[in-house]
């Protein structure tokens, strides 16, 4: 895996001309998409420059732990800024910012993209994107090694975060030799993985145990092998638990054997969002969600349509089976 140098010089000379710089990530952010924007953040204040922080939704609970968390923010006045930074997007849309502040993208300001989403147009000025590199935050390992840019603790922290979190604890079919060297190079950087493990993997708040329990009761496999899990509005009213909650029960629904892949269904103020999963080696979900507008990788996407939840039952009146003379 390399990255390509000539973007990597475009990437410091629109630093260095910048006034104010924005970094950006996707809407519900996960551990990759906060990881990489907050080590971003930190590595650019450190060294003086005047940057804010942006996500159109609050961090999840679970991730609130991440160093400079709290600097996000889900509000600003775009005409600040010079310089935008897009990390781990595929497409402006996922921002949540392309129609609200349509300014930042109309051409008047660079535009940097760092990502590593398969099959993602490029949109930016600067594109920094591979996606051979199983996280935007392995990325940015290897883009502040090349720059020669000492990562902190604080920073090493996130970037674990969004490496661990985009392989599923190194689980994933995307986790490569590479993926460990570049973990290990964090650890001795100072990451804490003890704070990782335990608001990750090892702390679920009791509404989200709620929520998945609801959730495993719907839990059905169509004869196709699809698993199928809904969560409606009144699930998430009744246990008082959030969409955040929703992180980690998908891999639940998709640990029923032999199953083709894996689909979780959940009503988001007038949207269905779905979220895939499989372990098949021949299923490749990203191209599922890409037919309903949406994206991500090989075993892992999703996509989010206009509409809510309606449970149909159907009943097949089968010939009687013959008795044995």
């Amino acid at each position: 895996m390399a990255l390509d140098q000539k973007q990597i010089a475009k990437f410091e000379s629109a630093l260095v001309a910048a006034r104010k710089i924005l970094l950006l990530t996707h809407r519900n952010p996960d551990g990759d998409a906060l990881g990489s924007i907050l080590a971003l953040f930190q590595i650019l204040r450190k060294a003086g420059r005047d940057v804010v922080a942006a996500c159109a939704d609050p961090a999840p609970a679970s991730l609130e732990f991440l160093p400079e968390s709290a600097r996000i923010v889900n509000d600003f006045d775009a005409a600040e800024f010079d310089l935008v930074v897009v990390l781990d997007c595929g497409d402006l849309h996922q921002t949540g910012f392309d129609k609200s502040k349509p300014e930042l993208f109309d051409g008047s300001r660079v535009v940097v993209k760092i990502d590593h989403h398969p099959l993602a147009p490029d949109f930016g000025a600067v594109n920094l994107v591979n996606s051979e590199y199983c996280a935007t935050s392995s990325i940015l390992t290897e883009l502040f090694e090349f720059l020669e840019i000492p990562i902190t603790p604080d920073v090493a922290t996130c970037l674990l975060v969004g490496i661990s979190t985009d392989t599923g604890s190194f689980r994933h079919s995307n986790t490569r030799p590479e993926t460990f060297r570049i973990a290990a190079k964090l650890l001795r950087a100072g990451a804490n993985n003890s704070a990782l493990a335990k608001n990750i993997y090892r702390t679920t708040p009791l509404p989200a145990l709620k929520l998945w329990g609801n959730i495993l009761q719907s839990l059905q496999q169509t004869d196709d092998r699809v698993t199928l899990a809904v969560a409606q509005k009144k699930d998430f009213e009744s246990t008082k638990a959030g969409a955040a909650d929703l992180a980690g029960v998908v891999d639940l629904v998709n640990a029923v054997p032999n199953a083709k892949f894996s689909i979780l269904l959940s009503e988001r103020d007038n949207l269905v969002k779905a979220s895939l999963r499989t372990l098949d080696p021949d299923v490749d979900v990203a191209a599922i969600a890409r037919k309903f507008g949406g994206g991500g990788h090989v075993k892992a996407a999703g996509f989010a349509v206009p509409g809510r939840l309606k449970k149909e039952v159907r009943w097949t009146v089968k010939p009687p089976e013959k008795e044995n003379e």
